[in-house]
């Protein structure tokens, strides 16, 4: 500001009866000469539009330059994407249950007012909403709420005739009442029968959780109850890993990883394998694999013996069945079962999935997972957060 003050003033010295020095500014050079004062006025007005001119392309041209540099919005990190997409998720969870719920009133023409689906819809719009305007994403997460919606209307024909001649009164929407496992996030009561709970679940690459299938207590809703790991036995395991105490393992969350695969090869009496790599091992107890598989019938229809129904949030298609279910667990023989490799990725010590296959087919994934959300970025980020127990579908 002050070279163009400066500039300024000496433009309006013009106004001076003779001009006596040489003056160049933008290639024009102006020679010694007498000039009438309208001449003088005419030159001072070129001169003063020449410096306008040229100060206007300079701020047009750092406009233009500052506009240039603005930074696009980045491409979602990994971790940001599975922060949105679990709450997209979240919500078109809650949102199969209440349209599930409500298109069971319609068909049954129940004298029962609607549930309100506005809140998750908010939720999934919202999710949406923060997904860069390029991302692939903003075409899949609609196309799965219609898929939702179509499964919905299917379910609810599906559930009537498998409930008919029985004359449902009520539907409840139950969800929050998951203690003590219990799955049924809907509840249809009847006039002449007992009520029937119903687990709404939403294929998530054909993988289903368990009723408590996602839990952060360790020792007791997994350990114990798919491995009948008994209190003791679990204090040895983690003394035997280095560590004084269960709260000091979960510090961090690969070191529940470790412990997970102890558990698998010593209840499971398995061979030729490590806890790193499971490609060849081979059972060696099939009675306490028997177990486990019948556990895992139990809790997918939770303590409260729910209807399951399986939303393909992909093809809109209704399911019932997870492949443990096809399993003729008696009859079951050792050569039958393998397990997924179990090998560490991306520079760690362990992995932190592990699988059983049968027929070559992966029937149940355990995923060991740190904390996430409000903890990112934390020193709290690694810490063990929960082990999710899913069926394949």
């Amino acid at each position: 500001m002050k070279s163009f003050q400066k500039d300024n003033r000496q433009v309006t010295g013009f106004a001076k009866a003779e001009v006596e020095q040489f003056g160049a500014f933008g290639g024009l050079a102006i020679q010694k000469i007498k000039m009438s004062y309208s001449v003088r006025k005419s030159l001072r007005i070129v001169y003063l539009l020449l410096i306008a001119g040229i100060l206007l392309v300079s701020q047009s041209a750092t406009a233009t330059l500052s506009f240039a540099q603005t930074p696009a919005k980045a491409e979602l990190s990994k971790t940001e994407f599975e922060i949105i997409e679990g709450k997209f998720h979240d919500g078109l969870g809650t949102f199969a249950e209440l349209s599930l719920a409500n298109e069971i009133i319609k068909a049954a023409k129940l004298e029962q007012q609607l549930f309100a689906t506005a809140r998750a819809e908010l939720k999934m719009r919202e999710a949406i909403n923060a997904l860069p305007a390029s991302h692939a994403s903003r075409s899949v997460f609609p196309q799965e709420i219609a898929s939702i919606q179509k499964a919905t209307r299917q379910g609810a024909a599906l559930l009537l005739n498998k409930i008919a001649p029985f004359r449902l009164l009520q539907v409840r929407h139950t969800a929050h009442e998951f203690a003590d496992a219990k799955a049924g996030d809907l509840r249809l009561e009847f006039a002449d029968r007992e009520a029937l709970p119903v687990s709404v679940k939403t294929d998530k690459s054909k993988k289903v959780a368990v009723a408590e299938g996602q839990t952060p207590l360790f020792e007791e809703k997994w350990a114990k109850r798919y491995f009948n790991v008994s209190n003791d036995e679990l204090h040895q395991l983690i003394g035997d890993l280095g560590f004084e105490s269960m709260s000091e393992l979960k510090k961090y969350y690969l070191n529940v990883s470790r412990l997970v695969a102890e558990i698998l090869i010593r209840k499971l009496q398995l061979t030729d394998c490590t806890p790193t790599d499971f490609r060849k091992a081979r059972l060696g107890d099939l009675q306490a694999m028997k177990f486990l598989l019948r556990q895992l019938r139990f809790y997918k229809s939770g303590n409260d013996r729910s209807q399951v129904i399986i939303l393909d949030r992909s093809t809109g298609e209704v399911k019932w069945e997870s492949l443990v279910d096809e399993i003729g667990i008696e009859t079951l023989t050792a050569d039958r079962i393998s397990f997924l490799p179990g090998r560490p990725r991306g520079g760690k010590l362990i992995a932190s999935e592990f699988g059983i296959k049968i027929d070559g087919r992966t029937v149940v994934s355990f995923q060991i997972k740190h904390r996430r959300g409000k903890y990112r970025n934390t020193a709290q980020q690694f810490e063990f957060s929960d082990i999710t127990t899913r069926l394949r579908i």
